[in-house]
Protein backbone atom coordinates (compact mmCIF):
# COMPACT_ATOMS: atom_id res chain seq x y z
CA UNK A 1 0.00 0.00 0.00
CA UNK A 2 2.80 2.44 0.86
CA UNK A 3 4.58 1.79 -2.46
CA UNK A 4 1.39 2.56 -4.39
CA UNK A 5 0.77 5.66 -2.28
CA UNK A 6 4.28 7.00 -2.86
CA UNK A 7 3.91 6.35 -6.60
CA UNK A 8 0.67 8.34 -6.63
CA UNK A 9 2.26 11.13 -4.57
CA UNK A 10 5.13 11.39 -7.06
CA UNK A 11 2.68 11.45 -9.98
CA UNK A 12 0.58 14.20 -8.39
CA UNK A 13 3.79 16.12 -7.67
CA UNK A 14 4.85 15.94 -11.32
CA UNK A 15 1.45 17.23 -12.37
CA UNK A 16 1.77 20.15 -9.92
CA UNK A 17 5.21 20.98 -11.33
CA UNK A 18 3.89 20.76 -14.90
CA UNK A 19 1.01 23.14 -14.24
CA UNK A 20 3.18 25.52 -12.27
CA UNK A 21 5.53 25.74 -15.26
CA UNK A 22 2.71 26.17 -17.75
CA UNK A 23 1.20 28.96 -15.64
CA UNK A 24 4.66 30.56 -15.22
CA UNK A 25 4.40 30.40 -11.43
CA UNK A 26 7.54 30.22 -9.36
CA UNK A 27 7.51 27.92 -6.36
CA UNK A 28 7.43 31.05 -4.22
CA UNK A 29 4.38 32.48 -6.01
CA UNK A 30 2.46 29.19 -5.72
CA UNK A 31 3.48 28.82 -2.08
CA UNK A 32 2.26 32.34 -1.29
CA UNK A 33 -1.10 31.64 -2.96
CA UNK A 34 -1.40 28.48 -0.84
CA UNK A 35 -0.18 30.13 2.37
CA UNK A 36 2.76 27.75 2.75
CA UNK A 37 6.54 27.87 2.23
CA UNK A 38 8.21 27.25 -1.12
CA UNK A 39 10.00 24.30 0.53
CA UNK A 40 6.61 22.67 1.06
CA UNK A 41 5.81 23.15 -2.65
CA UNK A 42 9.17 21.50 -3.44
CA UNK A 43 8.25 18.53 -1.25
CA UNK A 44 4.87 18.21 -2.97
CA UNK A 45 6.50 18.31 -6.40
CA UNK A 46 9.03 15.62 -5.46
CA UNK A 47 6.31 13.46 -3.94
CA UNK A 48 8.13 13.57 -0.60
CA UNK A 49 5.01 14.93 1.12
CA UNK A 50 1.49 13.81 0.40
CA UNK A 51 -0.98 16.46 -0.78
CA UNK A 52 -4.16 16.34 1.26
CA UNK A 53 -7.61 16.58 -0.31
CA UNK A 54 -8.19 20.18 0.81
CA UNK A 55 -4.79 21.31 -0.45
CA UNK A 56 -5.33 19.47 -3.75
CA UNK A 57 -8.62 21.33 -4.14
CA UNK A 58 -6.84 24.65 -3.47
CA UNK A 59 -4.15 23.78 -6.03
CA UNK A 60 -6.82 22.97 -8.61
CA UNK A 61 -8.50 26.32 -7.99
CA UNK A 62 -5.25 28.30 -8.18
CA UNK A 63 -3.95 26.44 -11.25
CA UNK A 64 -7.40 26.47 -12.90
CA UNK A 65 -7.85 22.75 -13.55
CA UNK A 66 -10.29 20.12 -12.33
CA UNK A 67 -9.01 18.15 -9.33
CA UNK A 68 -8.97 15.00 -11.46
CA UNK A 69 -6.24 16.52 -13.65
CA UNK A 70 -3.70 15.58 -10.99
CA UNK A 71 -4.56 11.90 -11.54
CA UNK A 72 -4.80 12.04 -15.34
CA UNK A 73 -2.50 9.53 -17.05
CA UNK A 74 -1.94 7.74 -13.74
CA UNK A 75 -1.26 4.10 -14.53
CA UNK A 76 -4.15 2.00 -13.30
CA UNK A 77 -6.39 4.97 -12.47
CA UNK A 78 -9.94 3.72 -12.76
CA UNK A 79 -8.96 0.03 -12.80
CA UNK A 80 -10.68 -2.28 -10.30
CA UNK A 81 -7.51 -3.08 -8.36
CA UNK A 82 -6.65 0.62 -7.99
CA UNK A 83 -9.95 1.53 -6.38
CA UNK A 84 -10.16 1.14 -2.63
CA UNK A 85 -13.00 -1.17 -1.64
CA UNK A 86 -13.74 -1.88 -5.30
CA UNK A 87 -16.18 1.03 -5.53
CA UNK A 88 -16.87 1.60 -9.21
CA UNK A 89 -16.94 5.22 -10.29
CA UNK A 90 -17.07 6.52 -13.81
CA UNK A 91 -13.77 7.73 -15.21
CA UNK A 92 -13.51 11.49 -15.39
CA UNK A 93 -14.30 12.81 -18.87
CA UNK A 94 -10.76 14.16 -19.29
CA UNK A 95 -9.22 10.81 -18.36
CA UNK A 96 -7.67 9.28 -21.45
CA UNK A 97 -8.16 5.61 -22.10
CA UNK A 98 -5.14 3.87 -23.51
CA UNK A 99 -6.71 0.66 -24.77
CA UNK A 100 -6.60 1.59 -28.45
CA UNK A 101 -3.43 3.67 -28.40
CA UNK A 102 -0.19 2.25 -29.74
CA UNK A 103 2.92 2.95 -27.75
CA UNK A 104 5.40 5.02 -29.71
CA UNK A 105 9.12 4.37 -29.56
CA UNK A 106 11.72 6.93 -28.62
CA UNK A 107 11.47 9.63 -26.00
CA UNK A 108 7.81 8.89 -25.25
CA UNK A 109 8.73 5.39 -24.06
CA UNK A 110 10.03 6.82 -20.80
CA UNK A 111 7.87 6.22 -17.77
CA UNK A 112 5.35 9.09 -17.73
CA UNK A 113 7.07 10.32 -20.91
CA UNK A 114 4.13 12.53 -21.78
CA UNK A 115 4.42 14.46 -18.54
CA UNK A 116 8.21 14.57 -18.63
CA UNK A 117 8.21 15.83 -22.22
CA UNK A 118 5.69 18.54 -21.34
CA UNK A 119 7.96 19.84 -18.59
CA UNK A 120 10.95 20.43 -20.88
CA UNK A 121 11.67 24.15 -21.35
CA UNK A 122 11.69 23.82 -25.14
CA UNK A 123 8.26 22.16 -25.08
CA UNK A 124 6.83 25.04 -23.08
CA UNK A 125 8.51 27.54 -25.41
CA UNK A 126 7.11 25.74 -28.45
CA UNK A 127 3.60 25.66 -26.99
CA UNK A 128 3.70 29.35 -26.12
CA UNK A 129 4.97 30.27 -29.57
CA UNK A 130 2.36 28.04 -31.24
CA UNK A 131 -0.53 29.61 -29.35
CA UNK A 132 0.80 33.11 -29.97
CA UNK A 133 -0.04 32.60 -33.67
CA UNK A 134 -3.43 34.28 -33.95
CA UNK A 135 -4.43 32.82 -37.33
CA UNK A 136 -5.96 29.40 -36.66
CA UNK A 137 -5.46 28.29 -40.27
CA UNK A 138 -1.71 28.94 -40.03
CA UNK A 139 -1.57 27.09 -36.68
CA UNK A 140 -3.29 24.08 -38.26
CA UNK A 141 -0.88 24.12 -41.22
CA UNK A 142 2.04 24.24 -38.81
CA UNK A 143 0.61 21.30 -36.84
CA UNK A 144 0.20 19.27 -40.05
CA UNK A 145 3.78 20.10 -41.05
CA UNK A 146 5.14 18.98 -37.67
CA UNK A 147 3.18 15.72 -37.85
CA UNK A 148 4.51 15.06 -41.36
CA UNK A 149 8.10 15.66 -40.31
CA UNK A 150 7.66 13.45 -37.23
CA UNK A 151 6.21 10.60 -39.34
CA UNK A 152 9.07 10.80 -41.82
CA UNK A 153 11.73 10.78 -39.13
CA UNK A 154 10.40 7.71 -37.31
Amino acid sequence: MTERASFVDAHVGRRIRLLRGLRKYSQEKLAKALGITFQQVQKYERGANRVGAGRLYELAQILEVPVGFFFDELEGFGSPDFRMGRLCEEQAPFQKTKSNEKKESGAADKKDGGIELLMLPETLELARAYYSISDEKIRQQLMNFIRDVAERSS
